[in-house]
């Protein structure tokens, strides 16, 4: 299996990018099957919605109205803005783009990248539900394919205003564990920062992204 690395953004050769695209199809198909709505959403986000975010230091600017999106977290948010919710399963995909502080390492981390978010607008009392569906979404896949990997608590070790955070670090060979999702619960901080009502409690979880999820199929082959 062959890529190429310029400067933060990267090529697949045919394997590769055959394997890639299968990857995020059948990620896809499995939410589809669980019920999850699809939300088509743009990389190009406002800059409102990262000041409401308090996001900043990893976004590209593009011109006076518009930002390169790092999540489609910021899309679906963007979206549902002054808007009412019932309670909702969706996921979204785009591309991610990310400063990373110009420390591009390859595959590991690059300017440009491609990821599928989960998210779901829950009441307060569904959110642990929820959480561990998002994060078992995650390790199902990761179990399918026989990649080992670790559940970490972040809630007290990472920066922002999340209430519990858990990451998944993949085990490879170049880079040992290596963090691929990230699942947040935000309880009510986003939907009020985006005046959106009903179902208030909000939850995000890495469904796949790439090429990070591809270092451990690419070391074993």
């Amino acid at each position: 299996m062959e890529y190429s690395v310029i400067n933060g953004t990267y090529t697949l050769n045919s394997d590769l990018a055959i394997l890639e695209r299968n990857l995020f199809r059948e990620f896809e198909d499995m939410l589809d099957f669980k019920g999850f709505q699809y939300l088509s959403i743009p990389s190009l986000i406002s800059w409102d919605t990262f000041d409401r975010q308090q996001i900043d230091v990893s976004s590209l600017s593009v011109d006076k109205i518009h930002r390169l999106g790092g999540s489609a977290e910021q899309g679906i948010l963007q979206y549902f803005s002054n808007r009412h919710i019932e309670p909702t399963q969706l996921y979204s995909k785009n591309q991610c783009f990310r400063h990373e502080n110009n420390n591009y390492d390859g595959l590991k981390y690059c300017k440009e990248f491609i990821k599928l978010e989960q998210f779901c607008f829950c009441n307060e009392n569904e959110w642990k539900n929820n959480f561990e569906l998002l994060l078992n979404n995650a390790t199902e896949f990761l179990d399918k394919h026989s990649i080992k990997y670790r559940v970490v608590d972040m809630t007290n070790k990472d920066q922002g205003y999340h209430i519990k955070k858990y990451d998944i670090e993949v085990l490879t060979k170049m880079y040992g564990w290596l963090e691929t999702h990230s699942c947040s619960y935000f309880g009510e901080e986003q939907t009020k920062r985006f005046n959106i009502s009903g179902a208030t409690h909000s939850i995000s979880n890495t469904g796949i992204a790439s090429p990070r999820i591809l270092i451990p199929f690419i070391e074993r082959s």
